[in-house]
């Protein structure tokens, strides 16, 4: 160790003896995972009392330099990585390497597969690409990764070698593919076996799970990944931004008195005593179609409405969303909209084709300015998105979204200190467990490729909608 402790300095002697090892250890005269002197040691080289050592030590665990074992001393900790690409949507393997890392990608398993269910849910497709790889840093392994990708959107990924490679980049040369964005979360979770094993790690070790689904410019869901990370050797860095301000928390209660919405511009309101907000506290229930094309789209509909599933939202995805929307207006009892709305544009040209109503997958207060009265159901998942979302709306319905990561749990947690809140659950819904979403308080649930597979959308087959229908039906009407 170096420098010497300045006794005639205002600065505390402990902050003096903590910026020498901490340059010592940066420089590299002790390595990671080496045993520091002795407390002893350091007392008697810089003539500081035990106290100022431990104050050190205690400063410098803090802070992750150093980390304390009883009876064995003080040892230097791993570097951890710092990742700042969790709000980002550049990859990996891009970021690290702009940064100046050697990294190192493993492929373990690549091949086509049924898709699981919360994964089929948010992707639409039934089958897709699997690639699981394990990522190392420095010559550190860091990460395991399992990445699900729609196989009719990248034909032929399974046989191409990603060893040592970025996915993103692939896509993009490939295929034209790109994230522009999506949601991402994190979690802290224990190591499976198969996870411990490919990090080097004893089964049940706490690691850090982020979770991502990522949608292309046009909305279209397009990656689901899971990578679980060493949490001794990484560190998420999340960067604060200028937002928007916050609307006053007004109450927006559903058939309120009028001095309790006051607040909310009349036309901005949603109608519960209205055709769409009548449909949905009968129905409790919203289609959601979504499908590079929709085959037959005002059958499509009347199957639904014959297995009783009134309201019906063809997204954007689909490349004939507004014909098929006004081909649906001719079918007695459908109320049809469009979904994945999101830019103002978009809803525009939505109201144009006569959709009754919109759904976006963002909180966009000009999105529903540019409905010009049409409803709007807006996204959330956090409890200030959600609620934000309703008050743009005027206490309109708010997709919950991904429902799945939660469950009907989380759904109770947010309404108990916010009752006012209509909740639409969405994202892993279907026969098994709508009717334990609207026990837990939400006001209808969003069913996608459980009730309507993208192949029966492309078919234009309404008959087997029908069936699909009577069956979610069924199992929301026994829940009542």
């Amino acid at each position: 160790m170096t420098d010497r402790i300045d006794r005639s300095l205002p600065t505390p002697l402990y902050h003096q003896l903590e910026h020498i090892l901490r340059r010592d250890i940066e420089a590299g005269v002790y390595h990671a995972g080496e045993l520091l002197p002795s407390e002893s040691d350091i007392c008697e080289r810089y003539d500081v009392s035990r106290s100022v050592v431990r104050q050190t030590l205690a400063n410098l665990a803090h802070a992750g330099v150093v980390h304390t074992e009883r009876g064995r001393g003080s040892f230097v900790a791993e570097r951890k990585l710092h990742e700042r690409f969790v709000q980002s949507a550049t990859g990996f393997y891009d970021d690290l390497t702009r940064m100046g890392y050697e990294l190192t990608t493993k492929v373990v398993d690549q091949r086509l597969c049924e898709l699981p269910l919360q994964v089929r849910e948010f992707l639409d497709h039934p089958t897709g690409v699997r690639i699981d790889r394990v990522r190392s840093v420095q010559g550190r392994v860091l990460a395991y990764v399992t990445t699900y990708l729609p196989a009719e959107l990248c034909p032929g990924l399974e046989d191409t070698d990603l060893n040592d490679r970025s996915l993103y980049e692939h896509l993009f040369r490939t295929y034209g593919l790109r994230v522009h964005g999506g949601r991402r979360t994190v979690e802290a979770v224990a190591a499976s076996d198969e996870v411990a094993a490919h990090l080097e790690v004893a089964p049940g070790t706490p690691l850090l799970l982020l979770r991502s689904a990522s949608r292309t410019a046009d909305g279209t869901p397009f990656e689901w990944f899971e990578a679980w990370h060493r949490a001794d050797r990484t560190m998420f860095e999340v960067e604060i931004v200028p937002g928007e301000t916050f609307r006053p928390l007004h109450g927006v209660v559903r058939g309120a008195p009028e001095h309790a919405v006051s607040s909310v511009p009349r036309a901005q309101r949603f109608d519960w005593d209205g055709e769409v907000g009548t449909a949905l506290g009968g129905d409790r229930v919203v289609a959601v179609l979504r499908a590079p094309h929709y085959g037959a789209p005002q059958e499509l509909a009347r199957g639904l409405v014959r297995g009783g599933v009134r309201i019906v939202e063809f997204t954007l995805t689909g490349d004939n969303a507004h014909a098929a929307v006004r081909a649906a207006q001719g079918v007695p009892g459908a109320i049809a909209g469009v979904g994945s709305v999101l830019t103002p544009a978009q809803a525009r040209e939505a109201v144009a084709a006569g959709a009754r109503f919109l759904v976006s997958p963002v909180g966009a207060a000009d999105i529903v300015e540019a409905a010009g009265g049409v409803p709007v159901f807006l996204a959330g998942r956090t409890p200030t998105e959600l609620r934000q979302a309703s008050l743009l709306t005027g206490g309109g319905p708010v997709k919950l979204f991904p429902a799945h990561l939660d469950g009907p749990g989380y759904v109770r947690s947010v309404l108990a200190p916010m009752p006012d809140l209509a909740l639409m659950p969405s994202g892993g819904i279907d026969a098994g467990n709508a009717a334990e979403y609207l026990d837990a308080g939400a006001v209808a649930v969003n069913v996608g490729g459980a009730l309507c597979p993208s192949d029966l959308l492309v078919a234009g087959d309404g008959d087997a909608l029908t069936e699909r229908a009577r069956h979610l039906r069924a199992a929301i009407d026994a829940g009542r």
